[in-house]
């Protein structure tokens, strides 16, 4: 049976090794077919000839019009009059006062940060451009981006476009980003484009967009394509979203499934709150303020969720450090961003960006790291990840205009999606065969153990056919005990009876055993007419042991009660017999002893081994009772010490054993005490009967529990109104 056993093992893994191999060379050619798609992809995004740019404010694309499809981007020298709201009519007018300066489009006019704060970017201008296109009477188009953050648009006189309302005062500008397409007829070869901007709420002012033309029916064909492939991109990041949300949600053990799909899903609103801006299509009345914080969050949020994601994927190789400062900085830059306004926060997207490639370098090195340790998935990750951060690198150096050059993260997220849901297939194709191959093997161990059960089962027939008698026995041991524990239970409680001692004394008694019986005993004795006798002794154990050396306890004491007539010849002579006579049984317990004398206001205490006690007077003043022995039974001919102290009405005596110290701080007396003392001076002012509910619940709650777990004595006296001839 073994020998089948290891051929069985030795013939899976040959599977195993033989269908990874076919699934690497399968996953080899799929990445491949993939990068050649994207670089496909890269290419056809770029111009295929040189484009014209405009020169000291004219723009002459004669020339390139004459192909059919052809799209220009105005680029290069634009006229410019800062801070002056120029319209059409008046520009000869000004031209001709002043001297013509020139803008290079797309650009921003925003100053540094240091020199004008969080008003680097405000102000106003107009840009004129000079237009040579030689299409006159054919239908053209303007494709006009957003701009920082207002501006009309006039072409040969006519206001073409608007979006928000440019004024030269903060209070009457209004933002607005609406991308747009505009038709118009040229009713000459030359048009003159004329651009009025405003910007009170953005870092950047300007003209920081790219605006194209071209013929009508080739502008707006571009214009549905990309909305095509954009929606197309959408939607498959949005299918690898809900997918891997429900792999999140059946099987919670991998828990990067559902960062992943997070990501997916930011990717997804980003690309409809950025480039055409489809959101605002959608939701025309959404206000601008918004916008811009969701396409703002869209990339803030992005770092600490794949971060989190990367931890988790390779969590042994993640720096835990780093993965927090990451993840935490991107969530409250995130939280700044929703709590500001858009003059401020936009602001943090030059060094957020510098973050987030910082954060992009760690993270090639945790994977060039998980390469080297052979981790599965890390040189397809590595790949995926290196072609998204070239995207994002360029979009940076677009957004910042260092290069004028198409939008690409998103489409390089995409491959990187597309890249990591084959890997997370992989690991589960992986994890499936290997169960599968486990499952032979439980198979056979399973025909093995059968011959064994069955075996087991007879044994244990016969056990049980034992096991029954024995059971048998032992409960009728056990129910013989618990008729002791019952007697032995209503024996102690008969001892601890408090009697009736109005109006010399009253007393509330918290007794709490920890089995049925415990080790605690008190008595409290009335000897005479304004004479009471106390005393709490702690014996060792629990149980029925306990209950025969309470019983001991009480008889020696009944013994003694009425010889001794001080509280330190008592313990004396208790000490003397417990050593004496039960040495051999090595019982030792503490004890104390009081003694209340109403005749002459007098309290007189012993103690044997046991912690201070003390009096709460009337006036607040405590008076602590100190040991004056060794605990019962452990040294011969030990002569007690005793107290003395005056008591009137209104005083409380407070004793009680030493499970209150247990409960409250094993390691440490005096914390305990001190404890203890706080919540009984809180008590001062309570009447009796409240005391002890009080002090009960108010040790459980600063213990944290709710049972005892050990005996527990304690008893609250309270001094009454008597009188003595």
């Amino acid at each position: 049976m073994l020998g089948k056993t290891n051929v069985s093992t030795f013939q899976s893994k040959v599977d195993y090794k033989l269908t990874k191999t076919a699934m690497l060379k399968s996953l080899k050619k799929q990445t491949w077919l993939v990068f050649a798609i994207f670089l496909s992809f890269t290419f056809f995004c770029t111009p295929s000839s040189k484009q014209p740019k405009a020169e000291k404010g004219i723009f002459d694309a004669q020339e390139y019009f004459k192909k059919p499809d052809a799209l220009v981007y105005l680029l290069g020298e634009w006229f410019y009059y800062s801070k002056l709201i120029v319209f059409p009519k008046d520009v000869s007018l000004i031209d001709s006062i002043g001297e013509q300066k020139f803008f290079k489009v797309p650009g921003v006019w925003s100053v540094s940060f240091f020199e004008k704060g969080f008003l680097a970017g405000d102000g106003f201008a107009t840009f004129r451009l000079h237009l040579k296109h030689g299409l006159k009477g054919q239908a053209l188009s303007f494709r006009i981006p957003e701009m920082e953050t207002a501006y009309l648009m006039y072409v040969d006189e006519k206001l073409i476009s608007r979006n928000g309302f440019v004024s030269p005062d903060e209070i009457n500008a209004l933002p607005e980003y609406k991308p747009k397409i505009v038709d118009f007829v040229p009713d000459r070869d030359e048009s003159e484009v004329i651009l009025q901007i405003s910007n009170y709420h953005h870092r950047k002012g300007g003209p920081g967009q790219v605006i194209s033309v071209g013929r009508s029916n080739a502008l707006h064909a571009k214009y549905e394509k990309e909305i095509l492939m954009d929606m197309l991109l959408v939607g498959s990041i949005f299918f690898m979203a809900v997918y891997h949300t429900f792999l999140f949600f059946n099987r919670k053990k991998d828990p990067y499934t559902f960062w992943f799909a997070l990501a997916c899903l930011l990717i997804c609103l980003r690309v409809f709150v950025t480039g055409n801006k489809y959101l605002v299509n959608i939701f025309p009345n959404l206000p601008w303020e918004m916008h811009l914080k969701m396409s703002y969050l869209t990339f803030f949020l992005i770092p600490p969720v794949f971060c989190r994601y990367m931890y988790l994927t390779f969590p042994s190789f993640f720096p835990r450090l780093a993965y927090k400062y990451i993840f935490y900085v991107g969530l409250w830059v995130s939280a700044f961003v929703l709590l500001t306004n858009s003059s401020i926060y936009t602001y943090f997207m030059i060094p957020y960006q510098i973050f987030t490639l910082s954060s992009a370098c760690l993270g090639i090195y945790v994977v060039v790291i998980s390469i080297r340790e052979k981790q599965p998935g890390a040189r397809l990750f590595l790949l995926s990840f290196t072609v998204f951060i070239a995207t994002v690198v360029n979009d940076i150096l677009v957004t910042n205009l260092y290069i004028t050059s198409s939008l690409l993260s998103h489409y390089g997220i995409f491959m990187m999606f597309i890249f990591q849901s084959i890997s997370i297939a992989r690991s589960f194709s992986r994890g499936f065969q290997q169960a599968e191959a486990f499952a032979g093997e439980l198979s056979t161990r399973n025909k093995d153990l059968e011959d064994v059960r069955s075996q087991l089962t007879n044994l244990n027939e016969r056990l049980e056919v034992k096991a029954n008698e024995k059971a048998l026995q032992l409960q009728t041991k056990l129910d013989q005990i618990n008729k002791d524990m019952k007697l032995a239970k209503s024996i102690v409680n008969g001892l601890i009876t408090v009697p009736n001692l109005a109006p010399y004394l009253e007393v509330k008694v918290i007794y709490q055993p920890f089995m049925d019986v415990g080790g605690d005993i008190f008595f409290i004795k009335k000897i005479q007419d304004g004479f009471v006798r106390i005393f709490l002794g702690d014996a060792t154990g629990h149980g029925l042991q306990a209950a025969l050396f309470t019983m001991m306890i009480q008889s020696e004491f009944e013994r003694l009660n009425m010889v001794a007539t001080m509280p330190n010849d008592l313990l004396y002579y208790l000490n003397q017999h417990f050593y004496d006579k039960n040495s051999d049984l090595k019982i030792y317990f503490p004890a104390l002893l009081v003694d209340i004398d109403f005749t002459q206001s007098t309290l007189r205490y012993a103690a044997a081994g046991i912690q201070d006690q003390f009096i709460h007077k009337a006036n607040g003043e405590l008076i602590s009772l100190q040991n004056t022995g060794p605990i019962i039974g452990i040294l011969e001919q030990y002569r007690y010490g005793f107290q003395e102290a005056k008591i009137e009405e209104g005083d409380r005596i407070y004793l009680f054993s030493d499970g209150i110290f247990e409960e409250l701080f094993e390691t440490d007396n005096s914390v305990a005490m001190e404890l203890l003392m706080d919540v009984v001076t809180a008590t001062r002012s309570m009447p009796l009967e409240n005391v002890t509910s009080y002090i009960k619940s108010t040790l459980f709650e600063k213990m944290q529990k709710t049972t005892w777990k050990d005996d527990v004595t304690f008893l609250v006296m309270e001094v009454g109104k008597y009188k003595t001839e």
